[in-house]
C-alpha cells in the first residue's frame, strides 16, 4: 500500500501522513510516513527557502526509491509533499516499480486557516510570509479543485486529523 498525501502549504500534509501511518499500525499494518521536505533538506543543506525545482524533482524520485525499499520490507508507505500537478506526480510514480500503484489524497484548506497554522508554527520559514502564502494558494487553487477523480479529497479545515486518518485508512482498504 502506498498513499500519497498532497495539498497546498500548511494544509496538514505532514500531520495527516503521520496520523494515517499510526491508524494503519493500529489496524495491524506496518506503516511508515515519508516526508518530502526532509528529503529535500537532505539534498540541500543550505537551509535557504526550498524553491529549487530540480531539488524538488530529485526529492520526489528519492522518495519513490525509499518507498520501494520500505515496501520490500513489508511496510505500507504514506508519503507526503507537494504532488499536485501531473508532472510532480510523475516525478514520483515514474521512479516506482511498475507494479506499485499509489493512491493520492488531496487536501484543501482556506488561505485564512493556512495562514493561522503557518503563523503559529515557529518551525516554518517562508510559508509564514502572508504574501508568499497567498500567492501559493492562488497558484494552486485550481489544481486542488481539479484533482483527479480517483483522489480522495479532504478539507482539513472541516475535518479533524483523527477523523481524516480513519476515513483515509478505510478508503485505502476498500479495494
Amino acid at each position: 500500500m502506498v498513499l500519497v498525501v498532497t495539498g497546498p502549504i500548511a494544509s496538514g500534509k505532514s500531520t495527516l501522513a503521520r496520523a494515517i501511518a499510526c491508524e494503519l499500525r493500529a489496524r495491524g499494518t506496518k506503516a511508515a510516513a515519508v516526508e518530502l521536505d526532509l528529503i529535500y533538506e537532505m539534498l540541500d543543506h543550505a537551509r535557504a527557502p526550498k524553491t529549487d525545482v530540480a531539488t524538488w524533482a530529485q526529492a520526489r524520485r528519492m522518495a519513490a526509491r525509499l518507498t520501494t525499499a520500505l515496501l520490500a520490507e513489508g511496510v505500507a508507505v504514506v508519503v507526503e509533499g507537494e504532488f499536485l500537478t501531473a508532472a510532480e506526480r510523475a516525478e514520483f510514480t515514474d521512479a516506482l516499480t511498475p507494479e506499485v500503484e499509489p493512491r493520492f489524497i488531496t487536501l484543501s484548506l482556506s488561505y485564512e486557516l493556512a495562514m493561522q497554522r503557518a503563523s503559529s508554527d515557529p518551525t516554518r520559514g517562508l510559508s509564514r510570509d502572508p504574501v508568499f502564502l497567498r500567492r501559493h494558494y492562488e497558484e494552486t487553487a485550481q489544481t486542488v479543485r481539479e484533482a483527479p477523480p480517483t483522489d480522495l479529497a479532504l478539507d482539513t479545515g472541516a475535518m479533524g486529523v483523527a477523523d481524516s486518518a480513519r476515513v483515509t485508512a478505510d478508503w485505502a482498504s476498500s479495494d
